[in-house]
């Protein structure tokens, strides 16, 4: 942990029959206003070297607690509770009054107050369960990605408790892949909190040169940087996909997150715990893209329509909100063709991508979801009931 201060410097219209908008950034449509043509009735034909795409097994994934790193975990706080009795007293006055609430005062002198304080100091233990905290974080990112089935750490015990592991021994990659063999898991999540780092940011010299000398922009600029005024605090936290089948490390990247705790002179034990993990999920959300990479959503096309002019056309998939498919969200559409092995004389499947996307539409199910196809009016027209469909990376 470390502490320091720095100064901060410093929109066209459809045909009247297909209602369509944008609200929000979420296109609305209404798929029912279109009749299905002809070409909508045209269905994709997939090879026999190719069916084994649409073989779309959701990956089994356990997340384990990750290691702490940092100085933050179990320990004993001090906290201090105080109590007292007031009194006030006549000042060359014949009598003295305990007067709670004023009762019993003489009027006319002048009193005294005396508070008498009892001060105790309890101590309490606190555990951090930062590694647990940030595995439970990335568990709740799958679940919201989709793509891949969460193993949860209830299961994962169980396997613990059966197979004798002890807990403190998962640190080694190897258990840990012998461990993913015996729950029947395809991956597995865990990694670290390395760092924590606590600093002051003061802002007021630069908040004032902002306002002199760029005006209305440099007030706006000057307000921004209030809001990051007061303690600040990042953690750094290394995230790792071991593939169980070959105990490859098939991902490992260092993230970091940030959260301001605010102005208070000083800060408690656990505000700064509760701090850490926030900035912890804010560190995980730069991992979103990387995971969808590897736990993607894929579907298939079984439905589409077409505008009278043919200029528009919308596809039903046949995933949903149960997928983790949201609108706004891009699929990936995919035809296929069988090439020969010219040495092998083997026949192989050739996946290849069309050069358009379809974006989800605010008509989300829980197993299906219209969406726009985008791209060159001749492109849209590849687009058949059958295709393969798969979520692009999230941003």
């Amino acid at each position: 942990m470390r502490f320091g201060k720095v100064a901060v410097l410093g929109v066209s219209s459809l045909a009247v029959i297909f209602m369509f908008s944008c609200v929000g950034g979420v296109k609305e449509v209404d798929p029912t206003a279109y009749s299905i043509t002809p070409l909508d009735r045209k269905v994709e034909e997939i090879p026999d070297a190719c069916k084994a795409a649409y073989e779309m097994a959701i990956p089994r994934v356990a997340v384990i607690d990750f290691t702490n790193n940092t100085t933050f975990d179990a320990a004993k706080v001090l906290q201090s509770q105080e109590s007292g009795q007031y009194s006030e007293a006549t000042v060359g006055g014949a009598g003295v009054g305990v007067a709670p609430g004023g009762i019993g005062i003489v009027y006319g002198e002048a009193t005294a107050g005396d508070y008498q304080k009892q001060l105790e100091m309890v101590t309490r233990d606190v555990n951090a369960k930062l590694g647990e905290s940030v595995a439970e974080g990335v568990a709740a990112q799958l679940v919201e990605m989709g793509g891949a089935k969460v193993y949860t750490r209830r299961d994962l015990q169980k396997v613990l408790q059966e197979q004798q592991f002890q807990q403190s021994g998962l640190t080694d990659e190897n258990t840990l892949v012998q461990l993913g063999k015996l729950a029947g898991v395809k991956y597995i999540i865990t990694g670290s909190v390395n760092n924590v780092n606590l600093k002051w940011i003061s802002a007021e010299y630069s908040k004032k040169g902002l306002s002199q000398h760029l005006g209305l922009v440099g007030a706006i600029a000057a307000a921004a940087i209030e809001t990051q005024e007061g303690w600040n605090l990042s953690t750094d936290l290394t995230i790792k996909i071991i593939d169980v089948q070959t105990g490859e490390v098939v991902l490992a990247k260092n993230l970091s997150g940030r959260e301001v705790l605010g102005k208070t002179p000083q800060i408690s034990f656990d505000a700064i715990i509760g701090g850490i993990k926030k900035a912890a999920m804010d560190a995980i959300e730069e991992a979103k893209e990387d995971l969808s990479k590897y736990f993607k959503v894929r579907g298939y096309i079984i439905q589409t329509r077409t505008s009278p002019e043919k200029d528009s056309r919308f596809a039903l998939i046949n995933v949903g909100a149960k997928a983790g498919v949201q609108p706004g969200q891009e699929f990936y559409v995919y035809t296929f063709q069988v090439v020969v092995d010219p040495f092998k004389k083997t026949e192989e499947c050739d996946m290849l991508r069309l050069p358009v996307t379809l974006e989800v539409t605010n008509q989300v199910q829980d197993t299906k979801a219209w969406t726009i196809v985008k791209g060159d009016e001749n492109q849209i027209m590849r687009v058949r009931v059958g295709q393969l469909v798969e979520r692009k990376p999230i941003e």
